[in-house]
């Protein structure tokens, strides 16, 4: 047994529509998918940003690509960057078109 998230009345978990209130149930797990989305996008196209600076020994340059440094792992947001940045676009459509039925 589930809860509504908007009235809070209990229901089986098959219903599409919400018996007490009518809301659509459907419609809130993809405004919770394009949530997760887009943050995810938004973490995946800077991941190599944190994994720089945590592998650059201490005193060391995070842009150096040398052996003092990791600058090495920047060159990941030439993939990161775009597909986060796919990821995070799809992810706020669908948030912002869900929120505004």
């Amino acid at each position: 047994m589930e809860n509504c998230p908007r009235c809070g009345e209990r229901r089986s978990g098959l219903e599409r529509f919400c018996v007490n209130c009518g809301w659509d149930i459907a419609a809130n797990r993809k405004n919770l998918v394009g949530r997760w989305l887009s943050g995810g996008g938004c973490l995946f196209a800077l991941l190599p940003i944190p994994i720089a600076i945590l592998t650059t020994p201490i005193g060391g340059n995070m842009f150096s690509t040398g052996g003092d440094g990791g600058g090495t792992a920047l060159f990941g947001l030439l993939l990161t960057l775009p597909i986060g940045a796919v990821a995070f676009v799809v992810g706020l459509v669908l948030w912002i078109n869900n929120r505004t039925k």
